[in-house]
């Protein structure tokens, strides 16, 4: 690190100088402007390039791919941080089109703005300002806690049609989550942040990013749960509906807790969360204990159900930790 010394002119003017091997490699000149961006850990990014961003493009040729090869790369690129992809080839089938347009269906921001014989183009319209990183991850979570609150609400009332619901919401989940992976990516891959997130570190960022994972893997278990309620054959016995109606319960203040924790910065409910785990435990053992002297013909799902409800607690002690290093992480 060069060290300068910072001079004040004309009152309340400070100035540094620019070390002059680094303006000389960039072809800085004198009477050039240089862009200077605050950043949220109060050191100030100097950037040569001030003109407006010019949407990324690239190419991808699609022949012979179908299927998951062709969906993975295309998120691939997505994630990237591409703001326009061209795919090409020199016939694009109709089950190819078919998997494009599936795809960007699953995607935020990208729509198809151009099709021919040979070439699809799919551009990204979201602009980066209107969604930050931090809004993607509260949306998310308040997707999957929606998702867990409902997937147990028609487990003990057997409401079909709300399980129904709830295993459609978790796309949306799907699509927050390669969202986030996105923003985090362009901040690293940048140094830059969007206008909403100025107050974003790089640190923050993966810490959130870390914590969508675990918000990720809770969504798919209440979608496990409300696919297994679609699936039973009949209403659970009143004491197997306390059961549950406790556990699940206990389940979503626990990830409420977590998430708290890590958006407060606050250790002592991150603490509390981990606490809160154990107590979970000993709940879902009298379950998994009930559950086998039932004479039930559904006892083999609902063990199923007892399962997913121990793995959103382990996601949100696994949010905890990520809390508990965030916040000591903010104090070095």
């Amino acid at each position: 690190m060069e060290i300068r010394k910072i001079q004040r002119t004309g009152g309340s003017t400070y100035i540094v100088s620019l070390p002059k091997q680094w303006a000389d490699h960039v072809g800085l000149t004198s009477g050039m402007n240089v862009g200077i961006t605050t950043r949220a850990d109060g050191s100030l990014l100097i950037s040569t390039d001030i003109s407006s961003p010019s949407p990324t493009k690239k190419q991808l040729d699609v022949t012979d791919k179908t299927g998951y090869v062709l969906v993975r790369e295309i998120t691939a690129f997505y994630i990237a941080g591409f703001n326009v992809i061209e795919l090409v080839s020199k016939r694009i089938t109709a089950e190819q089109k078919q998997t494009i347009r599936q795809i960007t269906h699953k995607l935020i921001g990208p729509e198809i703005v151009e099709e021919t014989a040979d070439r699809m183009i799919v551009q990204d319209m979201l602009n980066p300002g209107e969604l930050s990183l931090r809004q993607s991850v509260q949306r998310m979570y308040l997707i999957a806690s929606s998702m867990l609150t409902d997937a147990m609400h028609a487990l003990v009332s057997s409401d079909t049609d709300l399980a129904m619901d709830v295993s459609n919401r978790d796309d949306e989940v799907d699509k927050l989550y390669l969202l986030i992976e996105k923003q985090l990516r362009i901040m690293l891959r940048s140094g830059q942040v969007i206008d909403s997130q100025k107050d974003m570190t790089p640190d923050m960022g993966l810490d959130l990013t870390l914590a969508a994972r675990p918000i990720k893997r809770i969504a798919d278990h209440a979608r496990k749960i409300a696919l297994i309620t679609i699936s039973l054959e009949k209403q659970l016995p009143e004491d197997i509906v306390r059961m549950f109606k406790g556990a699940g319960q206990s389940a979503s203040e626990l990830v409420e807790n977590s998430v708290d924790s890590l958006f407060l910065s606050d250790i002592d409910k991150a603490h509390n969360s981990v606490q809160m785990k154990m107590e979970m435990n000993k709940a879902l053992r009298a379950i998994d204990k009930k559950l086998i002297t039932q004479d039930l013909r559904d006892a083999l799902h609902l063990r199923i159900v007892s399962d997913s409800i121990d793995r959103i607690g382990e996601s949100g002690a696994n949010i905890a930790e990520i809390a508990i290093n965030s916040t000591i992480s903010k104090s070095v």
